[in-house]
């Protein structure tokens, strides 16, 4: 899955596709493959919902493989955007690079609120 789920990783970079859209395309790669979570372990998943409304904009969960190699893709924006709302990247990098299992970020802020967890 390596290639293909850099293809995909890629394309929501370059904003060709939407954060939900990649989740199902990662999802679809994993269960044509057989790699399903339970295979492999961990997964990163972030949530994000609207403050008022509570609903889920985004529900993307990865194998950790490649959530390894979706770091290296972080532009220094978003990375910026990132710390200036309280989030250390590079703690977070760290703990997607450990064995730890658990909430690892979480977030409330007036455009949304985030959590990234390892499960």
């Amino acid at each position: 899955m390596h290639e293909e789920g850099m293809q995909i990783l890629k394309m929501l970079e370059a904003g060709k596709i939407s954060a939900d859209e990649a989740a199902r395309l990662l999802d679809a790669v994993r269960d044509r493959l057989g790699e399903g979570e339970t295979r492999h372990g961990k997964s990163l998943r972030v949530r994000v919902t609207h403050p008022k409304t509570g609903k889920q904009a985004v529900n993307l969960s990865i194998p950790i493989g490649l959530a390894k190699i979706a770091a290296k893709l972080v532009p220094k924006k978003a990375k910026d955007k990132l710390q200036d709302e309280g989030v250390d990247v590079d703690a977070v990098l760290s703990q997607v690079l450990s064995d730890n299992v658990g909430k690892i970020v979480d977030v409330e802020s007036e455009d949304g609120n985030v959590e990234i967890s390892i499960e």
